[in-house]
């Protein structure tokens, strides 16, 4: 099962997007600040002779397209920022697909506060989902607006994504009375020039006294459950298809054509 996550940026990129789904044989696109999820969905059935779905979506903030019928995927939780999806395709376990475009540190005064609490009251309704679906063979995907090493992405109370498999495998992590599962997050080896791709996958150039330029907003994490079926090597961050380059001579992302943000690429053998 291949995914593929964009922040499109409300830019027209249907063109350029189906023919990255058709060569890379995607079954399921998630969008996060898309404009048009009709005219998006057109584009994605002309070029793929009307292979598309599109589920009920809370808003353009995120969009799922996927290529299985509808019967096989139930929403389990939907909100503006936030939505679930139940996949239960015949012969396979279930899988459930947690989707998220989380607010940006631009807007709120308290940033890292606020984006922490957000991810803990997202990661709380996860958990819940999971026990009601009796599955935690959980994957999630989305622009989180947080570094692998933020508070929120790291933290217990926040997704509890670690660097390694090996950590991540390990019984639920008990912190004052509470246990809480882990997720591996692959996306920490995705920083700086020796990684196999771009630095990150969105470049801010800022003015606070900090700042890592390139960061690693959009992500994949994996519950222990689904790390049989997840290969490392299938991540891909795209940075040029079909003679179109998404990266600027400076070497940063060209948001005058395309998205501030690269897509994301992954596959899970289900």
């Amino acid at each position: 099962m291949k995914f593929l996550f964009w922040n499109v940026k409300r830019k027209p990129v249907g063109a350029i997007l189906s023919k990255i789904v058709v060569a890379h044989n995607v079954d399921v696109v998630v969008l996060a600040e898309c404009r048009d999820p009709g005219s998006m969905l057109v584009d994605l059935n002309d070029a793929t002779g009307n292979e598309f779905h599109l589920p009920d979506s809370p808003g353009p903030r995120i969009v799922i397209y996927t290529r299985f019928l509808r019967e096989y995927v139930e929403t389990a939780h939907s909100e503006e920022f936030f939505t679930m999806r139940l996949i239960g395709l015949p012969g396979n376990k279930p899988l459930l697909l947690a989707a998220l475009h989380l607010p940006s540190k631009l807007h709120k005064t308290d940033s890292e506060e606020y984006q922490s609490w957000v991810a803990s009251q997202v990661s709380a309704e996860i958990r819940k989902v999971e026990r009601e679906k009796g599955t935690s063979r959980t994957v999630l995907v989305g622009d989180l607006n947080m570094n692998p090493f933020e508070k929120g992405v790291a933290s217990a109370s926040g997704f509890h994504a670690v660097m390694t498999r090996n950590i991540a495998r390990k019984k639920p992590r008990k912190v004052i009375r509470q246990y809480y599962p882990f997720f591996y997050n692959p996306m920490w080896g995705r920083f700086g020039d020796t990684t196999d791709g771009p630095p990150g996958t969105y470049y801010r150039w800022g003015s606070e006294l900090t700042e890592y330029f390139w960061n690693t907003y959009d992500q994949v994490l994996i519950r222990p459950d689904l790390l049989d079926s997840f290969d490392e090597k299938s991540i891909q961050v795209l940075t040029q298809f079909g003679g179109i380059k998404f990266l600027r001579k400076t070497g940063i992302p060209d948001d005058s054509r395309l998205s501030d943000h690269l897509p994301l690429l992954f596959a899970l053998s289900t």
